[in-house]
This record gives C-alpha cells, sequence and structure tokens, in this order.
C-alpha cells in the first residue's frame, strides 16, 4: 500500500511540473481619442514583435491575452490583470508587458517621498487635470500596480515566475519632434491640480516596490529609461516603422537566445544595446531594471514538455 501511494505522489508531482504554463498579457495603446490631449505613438506595433517572441518560447496564442487602443480602458486592463491572476497556477511562468503613454501625477495616499505617483495611460485617461470633469480616475497608478503585480506573483509561487516590461515613460514631451522624424513616449506635464507643490526630490519612473515576502515568485521588472531621460521610439527605414525602443531590443535579445544567463547579466546586455544605439543617434537613453534577485536564471517561459 505504501509503494503504491508513493507511485501516486509521484505521478501526481509529475503531472503538476507538466501542468507548468505560460500566460502573457500585453497591453498596448498607441491611438488615444482625439480629444484626450494625448499625442500618438506607434504602441500597437510592439504587438508584432512580442507575439512571435513569445511564440518562441513556449507561448501559444490561447494563453496570450492582448489589449490594444480602445479595448485598453483602466476598467478593462484591471479586468485582465484579475483574470490572469485568477488562472495563473503554482509554477506558471507570466509575461506582462505595457506599450504606451506615462505621466507623472500626484499622489493620493501619501507614500511616495516626492508626493508624485507614476502611471500608465490607459485609452480612456486624459492628459489635464480639470476638477470636477476629469481627476485622473482613469489613469493606473504603481500603487494600483504593484498589488495587481503581486497577486498573480502569489499564485504563481515561488516555483514560477513573473516578468514585466513596461515601454512608457514620464520624463518625456508625449510627440513627435518633427523635423527629425522620432516619436516620444510620456509627458513631463505633472497630472495634478493648479495649487498641487511636488517635493523636489529625485524623480522616479515606474519604480515599484517589489514585495520579496515568502511564496511570491521571483520577478524582474523592465522600464523603458532612466527618471531623467526621454523614451525615443525605434524606427527602422526599409519600411519605415516604429516600434517601442525597450520592446525592440528586449525582443531582439531574447531571440538572439542565452539560455544560461543571470537576470543581471539580461539586463547588462540590454542595457549595452540600447546605450550604443542611441549614442550613435547622439541620443541618451538607458532602461530601468529592478529584481527581486540578480542572479535568478533569467527564463520568460518554459518550453513546451519542458519541466526543468
Amino acid at each position: 500500500m505504501g509503494k503504491r501511494n508513493g507511485i501516486v505522489l509521484l505521478l501526481l508531482v509529475a503531472a503538476c511540473l507538466n501542468a507548468q504554463t505560460n500566460r502573457a498579457l500585453i497591453i498596448a495603446v498607441g491611438d488615444y481619442p482625439d480629444d484626450s490631449g494625448w499625442d500618438r505613438i506607434h504602441a500597437e506595433n510592439d504587438c508584432s514583435l512580442i507575439i512571435p517572441m513569445l511564440h518562441a518560447h513556449g507561448y501559444d496564442d490561447t494563453s496570450i491575452t492582448v489589449l490594444l487602443n480602445e479595448e485598453a480602458t483602466k476598467a478593462q486592463i484591471v479586468k485582465a490583470f484579475q483574470t490572469l491572476s485568477m488562472e495563473t497556477r503554482s509554477g506558471d511562468y507570466i509575461y506582462i508587458h505595457l506599450s504606451g503613454h506615462g505621466q507623472q501625477m500626484a499622489d493620493d495616499n501619501g507614500d511616495e517621498a516626492d508626493g508624485l505617483d507614476e502611471a500608465f495611460i490607459p485609452y480612456d485617461a486624459r492628459f489635464r487635470y480639470r476638477k470636477g470633469h476629469y481627476e485622473g480616475e482613469n489613469h493606473l497608478r504603481d500603487d494600483e500596480l504593484e498589488p495587481l503585480i503581486d497577486a498573480i506573483r502569489r499564485r504563481a509561487g515561488d516555483n514560477g515566475n513573473v516578468t514585466v516590461v513596461i515601454d512608457a515613460c514620464h520624463s518625456g514631451t508625449g510627440t513627435r519632434i518633427p523635423e527629425e522624424e522620432e516619436y516620444i513616449r510620456g509627458t513631463a506635464y505633472i497630472f495634478a491640480p493648479p495649487n498641487h507643490a511636488a517635493v523636489a526630490v529625485n524623480a522616479e519612473n515606474f519604480r515599484l516596490s517589489l514585495n520579496r515576502g515568502a511564496g511570491l515568485s521571483p520577478v524582474s521588472v523592465f522600464s523603458a529609461c532612466q527618471p531623467d531621460q526621454l523614451n525615443y521610439e525605434y524606427r527602422t527605414d526599409h519600411p519605415v516603422v516604429y516600434y517601442g525602443s525597450l520592446t525592440y531590443f528586449f525582443c531582439e535579445l531574447m531571440n538572439g537566445g542565452n539560455s544560461e544567463e543571470s537576470t543581471g547579466s539580461f539586463y547588462l546586455r540590454l542595457k549595452e544595446k540600447m546605450e550604443n544605439y542611441f549614442r550613435k543617434k547622439n541620443r541618451k537613453q538607458s532602461p530601468y531594471f529592478e529584481c527581486t534577485d540578480a542572479h535568478h536564471h533569467f527564463i520568460i517561459g518554459k518550453a513546451h514538455g519542458n519541466s526543468n
């Protein structure tokens, strides 16, 4: 009887390992409403790089959720995160990608040293504060994003993994530079009431407070640029197509492959790649990175049939 129970236990463990699933959520907003105050960018083009990259790392179409432009309202984004959390199982590998504008806004709970929250801009968020008309209720604050990610990490557990890529920025002009055919994601305009006074401290750019508590999966967060830099879109010339620069170089490195490197090592390669490219264009842009363990083996998904 004991031997039979042992065999059953081993089969259950094997089944659980084989049940590890890759799940992805992609949010891309580039074509904001004309009256929103946000200028056109090319976030939807990022999907044409992200999805093939995910396919190459063991994701299938049924495990990839995409919210594009008008689909990516704040309510729908939050619902997609909650659905992803409910579907996530222990050992799952999760990839989350946000492409669009970013903006700093008045802190609403006193947890920010500079008096400002960082926010991702959903489709239905507006550019300017107007008391009684729009007061930021559709901005997705970092304070809201963190618990959504933590809920997924809790479900994935110690043997799962979460990767977050945020191709947005808060220090840009949020517009096109016509004479140079360049587009910039983000804005330096702070969303706040007219009498709001921010504290003069170092700026932050989607700096999430990563929870390192027990039972949470490792997490790595890549943002497009340092707090004092602009987030330029990457342009190909033949044909002319614009992508998020972080998205472009992240996918390029992932497609190149290096299955043995650490998370920290991958970031250094990404940083070098982006800095070299922008140096040749007389620009300065370097990705921002934070994680729970820089020595953790960097892998965004499990290949089908691979439980190691």
